[in-house]
């Protein structure tokens, strides 16, 4: 069944320019697949075959790819993907698929996971609260600054919702461009400040909030704000970390 295929990694990582990522795909079973595959997908766009496994064969990687960055491999119970050298062209969703004997070829799939690659643009994103706390029905104002060499015009801005259960991260909230505050800071940067409320209900609104900007085909997440239930209203500050 779907449910015994599973991504082993978070909804989203990051990892900086030039380093390498490992995704974990393992499966419920121990029964032989005939087909095991990766597929990235960018916002979008299209979902892309990554490579794929037939049986005991070698794998093979897409054309679109380079072949001497992503390798696939078979593991205990599954297969893993490793990109070596990551780019933000590498940026996106990837989940995994199979097909088995058990499953009369049909293709399942596992949860996706956003990879957010860090350090080649230079544009910033900050959420400053890192937690709230909230009673069922109160309204939370999630903030985040975006400082970029880039227009805020030029800017797309995402809030995305992840949570327990979830297949995917999904977008909850589009900024209009005349939706930003500007802020002090260098004349050669932008820095643009953008608010998301919303009424926290019960637990079907409750996870991690992220701020996102999407810019150049790319998107970079912020640090990320969790939202959870509580009898008393509060959050916590922190330094923070930003995605650049």
């Amino acid at each position: 069944s779907a449910q015994a295929l599973r991504n082993s990694e978070p909804l989203v990582i990051s990892a900086e320019a030039g380093k390498a990522v490992n995704l974990t795909c393992t499966f419920g079973d121990n029964s032989i697949k005939e087909v095991m595959m990766w597929y990235k997908q960018r916002l979008e766009h299209a979902p892309l075959e990554v490579g794929s496994q037939l049986g005991g064969k070698t794998a093979v990687i897409s054309n679109q790819l380079d072949k001497t960055r992503f390798k696939l491999n078979r593991i205990a119970s599954g297969i893993s993907l490793s990109i070596e050298r990551v780019t933000k062209q590498d940026e996106g969703m990837y989940f995994c698929g199979e097909t088995g004997k058990k499953t009369s070829g049909q293709l399942n799939f596992s949860t996706a996971t956003f990879l957010a690659v860090t350090g080649q643009l230079n544009t910033s994103v900050l959420q400053t609260a890192v937690r709230w706390s909230v009673s069922p029905g109160e309204s939370v104002t999630l903030q985040c600054t975006v400082m970029s060499e880039i227009s805020a015009a030029d800017l797309r801005v995402l809030w995305f919702r992840a949570a327990a259960g979830q297949s995917f991260p999904e977008i909850i909230y589009t900024h209009q461009n005349s939706s930003s505050r500007q802020c002090e800071i260098s004349s050669s940067t932008s820095c643009s400040l953008y608010e998301f409320s919303k009424n926290i209900l019960d637990q079907h609104h409750t996870g991690t909030y992220y701020c996102a900007v999407a810019v150049c085909g790319k998107i970079i997440f912020g640090n990320g704000t969790s939202v959870q239930l509580n009898d008393n209203l509060g959050f916590l500050l922190d330094n923070g970390w930003c995605l650049l």
